[in-house]
């Protein structure tokens, strides 16, 4: 377990076979979903709210009374490792085994849609383990206004099930020079024509936020502090992440 900072596995070859297993979009209540991707190598968790609400998922909990049952939290204070340990109320706070590295977090018309990553198998007996074969993953969620704290009846389960897994060729996105100096540039897939770009700090500030294309897709870097950044590079079907050295 680590606490929250970036993590990131750079892809080898420019193309890869990757067995991939999804939730879906699964709709909790009211202005709320969550998603789960998973790959060979990661496990994507995609969380939609409203903007000043906040939203708490455990993953294979059939009740507040469940033992070890992984919880993760977005609230004012940002994102959260937890976990059920039979009633306790709120879930118990893993604040120095935060395992989810959060990629994005853009909020559009009032509504808040946070990306964040971690391994299949963290090592950590309260941590769900995800696997790339067809499951059932049952929820539990509650929801609340402002910071995280209780609430009241605004609580409820929801059934879910990771797909059959399926063959995808994942394209990739390169870029260069890395370390930069002055200027990143985003070589696009041939298949690809334009593409969402986040760049964050280590800390989990955001640095840039950004739309290229195949024909707008430099990035002046000049003004960035020197040290390590993490990008992600996104699209309406994946999104690739980019650890990148500004010297």
């Amino acid at each position: 377990m680590k606490k929250i900072t970036f993590i990131l596995t750079l892809l080898i070859s420019s193309y890869g076979f990757a067995q991939n297993v999804s939730t879906g979009q699964v709709a909790l209540t009211s202005g709320c979903t969550v998603q789960f991707d998973v790959t060979s190598t990661e496990v994507t968790m995609t969380m939609v709210l409203p903007e000043n609400d906040w939203l708490a998922v455990a993953l294979d909990a059939t009740g507040m009374g469940s033992i070890n049952k992984d919880v993760v939290i977005y609230d004012s204070t940002g994102l959260q490792d937890r976990y059920l340990n039979g009633f306790q109320a709120p879930p118990y706070d893993s604040t120095s085994n935060q395992d989810w590295a959060q990629s994005s977090n853009i909020v559009t018309d009032g509504v808040r849609t946070v990306k964040a990553t971690r391994a299949l198998n963290t090592s950590d007996t309260k941590d769900y383990v995800f696997t790339t074969s067809s499951t059932t993953l049952p929820l539990l969620w509650a929801k609340g206004s402002g910071t995280f704290g209780y609430h009241g009846a605004n609580k409820g389960s929801a059934a879910s099930t990771l797909g059959t897994a399926t063959i995808a060729l994942a394209p990739e996105f390169k870029v260069y020079p890395n370390p930069t100096l002055r200027a990143l540039n985003v070589e696009f897939p041939a298949s690809i024509q334009k593409a969402s770009v986040s760049v964050y700090s280590v800390l989990g500030s955001l640095v840039l936020q950004t739309e290229l294309d195949q024909f707008n897709s430099k990035i002046n870097t000049s003004e960035w502090n020197s040290g390590v950044y993490i990008m992600n590079i996104s699209t309406s079907n994946f999104s690739q992440t980019k650890r990148i050295i500004k010297q």
